[in-house]
């Protein structure tokens, strides 16, 4: 190592710090030498899954490296950013603010002795919650916006999982770079399409887009996304759900025959339908509606311009002790984003292809 040119070795270390940041922090604490030929490799691949403090801290560590750099500045090219607080650590040793969860409200505190002190009880576990996520929401609201002004003109990947945080900032940016992108609760918050002109895509460069809609409510317009990513090639829809019609109404628009100009690029389209209702001994309304509604599906793909595969419904897991549903759909994105970065492997489009790979598990 000490007797390799500092250009092969910086080269090297793009290679290596592929594994979302471990690497490149492992690397700046060898040496001075070492340090110095990775740092514009150190930041090539984030993953950033705890705190909006964790997201503070990694701002400021970027900002002071690139002072510190003289010729090639450090740059994130691929990032995997969720805002679930916890994000992979299960513990609950971990320091800094995290998601407040629903469960708050019905943890137990003393047995109530009454209907009164119940109600009193739940309130008290309600105002705990919302001061909770009003004070996540603030660090998130001055984090996130942050974040994507610094990333977005050089970020190659993007996955992106958004959690309950109500965000009222708008960032005016564009994604020059950005080639794919997987997004986990609907549009992103912080850059909604009405703020922006149709005619300046927001994704000029975008080829592969993945959209896991893990919340019901949440508006997808597929038509809008083919004015702001008219490069896409490959599609993705999982957890798709027949409310609000208009997610699933823009999407046979924009992949139809009838739409030539939306998404002009197309090459194939993945769709995973929501899980179904549980089994009953006799079919009910909801049962008919869901068996509707693939058939639905079924036609759109028919009548669409490029080849569609219609997924099985997505299978939500039995409830086990200790398993939390929302940890595995972290845990399952950031893996396939890994196998983007770090091999260019199939991710989660290698469903698209044999289906092999399992659902995902979000509640």
């Amino acid at each position: 190592m000490d007797k390799l040119a500092v250009e092969l070795l910086t080269l090297i270390f793009f290679y290596a710090c592929t594994d979302g940041g471990q690497t490149g922090c492992s690397l700046s604490l060898v040496s001075r030498r070492i340090r110095d030929a990775s740092r514009p490799a150190r930041f090539y691949s984030v993953s950033l899954m705890t705190s909006p403090t964790q997201i503070e801290q990694f701002l400021e560590c970027l900002q002071n490296e690139r002072a510190r750099s003289r010729e090639m500045m450090p740059r994130v090219r691929h990032l995997c950013l969720s805002l679930f607080g916890k994000g992979l650590d299960t513990s609950s040793t971990r320091a800094g603010p995290s998601t407040p969860s629903p469960s708050i409200l019905c943890a137990p505190a003393g047995a109530p002795t009454s209907r009164a002190e119940f109600l009193a009880s739940l309130q008290r576990r309600t105002r705990q919650w919302r001061s909770a996520q009003d004070n996540l929401d603030e660090q998130y609201g001055r984090a996130i916006p942050a974040l994507i002004r610094t990333i977005a003109p050089d970020v190659y990947t993007l996955a992106f999982l958004q959690a309950q945080w109500r965000s009222t900032s708008v960032v005016r940016c564009t994604f020059p770079r950005l080639r794919e992108l997987t997004l986990v609760g609907g549009d992103p918050s912080f850059l909604p399409f009405a703020f922006v002109s149709d005619d300046r895509p927001l994704y000029p460069a975008l080829k592969r887009l993945h959209h896991i809609l893990a919340w019901v409510g949440k508006e997808v317009d597929f038509m809008k996304w083919a004015i702001h990513a008219p490069n896409v090639t490959h599609l993705r829809v999982s957890r798709l759900d027949y409310h609000p019609r208009i997610t699933v109404e823009s999407l046979d628009q924009a992949i139809g025959e009838n739409e030539p100009d939306s998404f002009p690029h197309l090459q194939s389209v993945v769709v995973q339908p929501c899980p179904a209702p549980p089994p009953a001994a006799r079919m009910g309304p909801t049962h008919l509606a869901f068996r509707d509604y693939l058939a639905h599906l079924q036609r759109v793909a028919e009548r669409a311009r490029v080849p569609v595969r219609v997924l099985p419904p997505l299978e939500m897991p039995k409830p086990v002790p200790g398993m939390d549903p929302q940890q595995k759909c972290i845990h399952r994105v950031k893996k396939e984003w890994l196998d983007r970065v770090e091999g260019d492997g199939d991710g989660c489009w290698q469903e698209g292809v044999n289906g092999l790979r399992l659902p995902f598990p979000m509640a």
